[in-house]
């Protein structure tokens, strides 16, 4: 196997400890906060909320290797994935209930996995606090005729099931999330208790613990209220290394945004994003929101041939009132008063 596919596999697992299947990362993670934090369910209190994200991580990239006859042979190799969040809010549960599929494509792993999770929504004087628990399935398959180890007799692969390995696990996660006017704060862990295999192979890839710190906010710039800048940071550990995000973005009337995202020794980000119905008399379509991000590749993955030339991440999330507003009316008596209710 040649140095290219080396470095990326160094690269993509190192950080984290190479035994454990990690959770997906987004640029764009303020729209995907209940994916990592469940205390986050249903923060837009009263609405029911669709989000999408698809990222193609390291777009490019080519495993580059000698096949059995002598040839060079290339495959693409880039890591691939696919985000749905469904959250709403439920009046009569006091909090939010949330779903989260993930289609997580690496190398030549192939995950999928779901979490099904309820956020208690606490009021208190500043602002809002959410206590979630979630549970978590991931099911992951491993293309081991693809493998090409150094070693032609290599006893772990030799242990696999050639025909493919296929494992289903599950674990639970936990999350707090405040938030009040002006910034929002968070801390989250998931994969808590590493790992119950449901079916499949235990001797092959553990799930490892991660933490979550990640906050924001809003600044309402004096010159111009129409504009707003918000910073935003996401710290993500399996409390033996780190990865940190950082995050700023500027809003003009809640409609337009951009800003700029760094990943520590791995992107520079631009975003850009537009509500585009957001003044719309049609109350079925203010709640759009769309969101594109391109990542320029910083660490030894890019700039060069068969590598990274970026990162691709494009968002799509609607959002949309369910519950009436109350309103009153009188018929007949005036001590007779009828209220709308949902």
């Amino acid at each position: 196997m040649k140095k290219n596919i080396t470095i990326f596999l160094i690269m993509l697992m190192g950080w984290l400890g190479v035994r454990a299947q990690q959770d997906a990362q987004f640029t764009l993670f303020p729209w995907a906060l209940i994916y990592y934090n469940v205390g986050a369910t249903g923060e837009q209190n009263n609405t029911l909320c669709f989000t999408g994200i698809f990222r193609q991580q390291y777009a490019g990239f080519q495993d580059v290797y000698t096949d059995e006859n002598g040839d060079i042979t290339k495959e693409n190799t880039s890591p691939q994935q696919i985000l749905f969040n469904l959250e709403t809010y439920s009046r009569k549960l006091r909090g939010g209930i949330g779903v989260s599929l993930i289609k997580d494509k690496i190398g030549y792993y192939n995950n999928i996995g779901a979490k099904i999770g309820y956020a208690y929504k606490l009021n208190i004087p500043t602002g809002t606090l959410g206590i979630g628990l979630q549970v978590g399935f991931l099911n992951q398959q491993l293309d081991v005729k693809k493998l090409r180890p150094l070693q032609q007799q290599d006893p772990l692969i030799n242990s696999m099931n050639q025909g493919g390995e296929s494992w289903l696990d599950m674990d639970v996660n936990f999350g707090l999330y405040y938030k009040s006017q002006y910034w929002y704060a968070g801390l989250s862990g998931t994969q808590l208790i590493e790992n119950i295999r449901l079916s499949g192979n235990k001797d092959i890839l553990q799930m490892s613990r991660h933490l979550y710190i990640h906050g924001g906010y809003t600044w309402i710039i004096p010159q111009d209220p129409s504009w707003t800048l918000e910073p935003q940071t996401m710290i993500k550990t399996d409390l033996a290394t780190a990865q940190w995000d950082l995050m700023v973005l500027a809003r003009y009337n809640n409609i337009l945004w951009t800003g700029l995202s760094y990943r520590i020794q791995d992107a520079v980000s631009v975003l850009f994003g537009a509500r585009p119905f957001y003044n719309s008399s049609n109350n079925y379509l203010k709640g759009i929101d769309m969101g594109l991000a391109y990542s320029f590749t910083t660490s030894k993955l890019g700039y060069s041939k068969n590598r990274s030339y970026g990162d691709i991440e494009i968002m799509l999330r609607y959002c949309f009132d369910i519950f009436r507003t109350e309103t009153f009316s009188g018929y007949g008596s005036t001590r007779t008063i009828y209220k709308n209710q949902y």
